[in-house]
């Protein structure tokens, strides 16, 4: 299991390698396919919320990390409401735990960095439907109609391509009627 310093970097390195402005958003689903798609032991329990998979233990993380000086957050207006940007503020951290797991946080970073909140949202709940309701009975159509219920502001074609995008990524399980099958 990870220890609570190594998390604070695990915090520093994503923020920093971020390519995008990373926010609360990103940080909890980076984290969340970090431990669920690449088995990295973060401890997390993830539950399924209104903006995806949460556990507030990475906001409680989020914020020691700030305190320790390992990040700064700030509030951003943007259109249409406000958001956080986590940047980095130490040098680089070279733990034996990042060395570790620096391909993950490579694989992550460049799978889902470049992602804006709403697709990070998206895939990670498409993840979790994938992983946690039914996993590897339904088909791409049964996934997207579970997904759907949970998101109905997102249309069912946009649901849709992005599970082709996942599968076609090989990171969903092989389901009843899509085209590997």
């Amino acid at each position: 299991m990870i220890d609570d310093n190594s998390k604070y970097e695990l915090i520093e390195t994503l923020a920093r390698k971020c390519p995008n402005r990373m926010g609360r958003t990103a940080l909890m689903k980076f984290m969340y396919f970090l431990q669920t798609l690449r088995n990295v032991p973060l401890g997390y329990r993830f539950s399924l919320h209104s903006y995806g998979p949460f556990d507030s233990d990475v906001l409680s993380d989020l914020g020691e990390a700030e305190l320790l000086g390992y990040v700064n957050s700030e509030v951003k207006d943007y259109p249409g409401g406000y958001g956080y940007e986590i940047k980095d503020t130490e040098p680089p951290s070279k733990s034996e735990f990042l060395d570790e797991h620096e391909d993950d946080i490579g694989w992550v970073i460049d799978e889902f960095g470049s992602d804006k909140s709403a697709d990070l949202e998206l895939s990670s709940t498409i993840v979790f439907a994938d992983r946690e309701e039914r996993p590897c009975s339904q088909s791409t159509e049964d996934l997207a109609s579970l997904v759907h219920q949970v998101k109905p502001h997102f249309s069912k074609a946009r649901i849709i391509q992005r599970i082709e995008r996942l599968e076609e990524k090989g990171i969903l399980g092989q389901r009843k009627g899509n085209k590997s099958n």
